[in-house]
């Protein structure tokens, strides 16, 4: 039995020896192959790269799945540095670049540049960054269109070759981002509907489609100097739509997509639409408050800024120490009211205004500055009044039962790394005796 087993050990191991020095060879013509082959891979990616003469509209989604949405950057390759640009930062920066390979060309930004960085340098209390990428994979580069795939989140970008100089594009973006605020759009497939609404505060648009009313799908999106592009193409009725023109004076989307050619689709305002001037001014803020555990009515004069125009307000009156920032939702045209930090203490502890439920018995999110109101209007121009609703932003995205009706006061460690507690005295109470506004229903202008 040993030397049976002693012949076939030594039997099967020829064939191995055999196959190894062979494969030896093999291996050194085939890497050399392989490594002539990656290297004219990024050869000819580079080329494209700088084969732009204005660079390329960068469009840059960051966040798992996109969380934190899209934004616009421009990028322009010589042989060895770039220069960058963006919505965020407006202004030209130069860093170097370089191609590498990892089962395929890779594109890295690998020294820093304030525009292409900014977005996944950690800070304090935010060691990740906001999940966004500097090194990316070439899927496909063609003059037309480069298609990259972050490393390190996954989200796809895509660059598209600019026709003007990159901050003229820049401009032209924010002029058409300013024009696009409806809430809705229709269009029509045959005798079939199909439904655009739009969330300009994530940039999010959901689609509905009539003859399937199983059919919803969201796409993040991001503003062109003509319109705005999809993540990835939304399809319906055998169309595939990626790209829209607008024009804002008859709000009409186009598809400029040959799969979809002559799809197009008509921008609605909804019926409740305030104007962002409209909503300027000072209002009784209706709310209650709590005597020996019975809830009572009572109001307090608040006033509307302008902060940001057609963007933000600041609703002053609450508190001498601090205002409240308020958002503007373009395509709802309502006020819209969010957990925020407010101010610092004396210690430089954060203080801030958090959501709370006060119906499902007081809980509240610390977790996220999404969570939050809206309003709807009553209609009336002359006597503007303001319901406040919760945004189901928790619900929504944790498809939980966290519906906003209360404010709470609360003190975090700086970075809002850890949770100091509820407020219950001193010089931040709302309105100089409230630690918190309960049931928060209405504003109703004064003037």
């Amino acid at each position: 039995m040993k030397v049976k087993n002693i012949i076939l050990s030594f039997a099967l191991a020829l064939p191995v020896l055999a196959f190894t020095s062979c494969q030896t060879d093999e291996d050194e013509v085939f890497d050399e192959s392989s490594s002539s082959r990656l290297q004219q891979n990024l050869d000819e990616v580079k080329s494209v790269l700088r084969s732009a003469p204005y660079g390329w509209s960068f469009d840059y989604y960051y966040g798992n799945n996109q969380a934190h949405g899209g934004i616009v950057m421009t990028v322009k390759f010589d042989s060895l540095t770039c220069t960058a640009a963006s919505e965020l930062i407006p202004e030209e920066t130069t860093s170097y670049y370089k191609m590498t390979t990892d089962q395929g060309p890779v594109l890295t930004f690998d020294t820093y540049n304030e525009v292409l960085h900014s977005l996944a340098t950690p800070g304090s209390g935010n060691y990740e960054g906001q999940n966004a990428d500097f090194e990316f994979v070439v899927q496909s580069a063609t003059p037309e269109l480069v298609v990259l795939k972050g490393k390190r989140i996954g989200n796809y970008a895509y660059l598209h070759p600019l026709d003007k100089p990159m901050l003229e594009y820049l401009d032209d973006v924010e002029l058409m981002e300013d024009s696009i605020y409806v809430a809705t759009a229709v269009g029509a497939v045959g005798a079939d509907s199909v439904q655009a609404a739009f969330d300009y505060n994530t940039k999010i648009v959901t689609f509905s489609y009539s003859a399937d009313t199983t059919f919803s799908e969201q796409r993040r999106f991001v503003y062109t100097d003509e319109g705005l592009r999809l993540y990835t193409p939304v399809t319906f009725a055998g169309r595939s739509v990626s790209e829209f023109k607008y024009e804002a004076n008859n709000y009409l989307f186009t598809s400029v997509d040959a799969a979809a050619s002559g799809f197009s689709m008509n921008g609605k305002m909804p019926a409740d639409y305030l104007d962002y001037e409209e909503l300027l001014g000072t209002y009784w803020l209706h709310f209650q408050r709590n005597e020996n555990d019975i809830y009572v009515d009572d109001s307090a004069q608040v006033t509307i800024e302008q902060d940001v125009y057609e963007r933000s307000f600041i609703m002053s009156g609450v508190n001498d120490n601090y205002t409240i920032a308020l958002g503007y939702d373009r395509g709802r045209g309502c006020l819209t009211w969010n957990s925020q930090k407010v101010c610092n203490d004396d210690d430089g502890n954060e203080v801030w205004v958090v959501a709370t439920s006060l119906a499902a018995g007081g809980n509240l999110l610390l977790s996220t500055t999404e969570t939050g109101m809206l309003t709807t209007w009553n209609g009336d121009r002359e006597n503007i009044e303001l319901t406040w609703t919760t945004n189901e932003y928790f619900s929504d995205v944790y498809n939980m039962n966290f519906i906003t009706d209360t404010w709470c006061l609360w003190r975090l460690e700086p970075g809002a790394a850890g949770s100091l507690g509820q407020i219950l005295s001193g010089p931040y109470l709302f309105f100089g005796r409230q630690m918190v506004l309960n049931y928060v229903t209405s504003m109703v202008k004064i003037n």
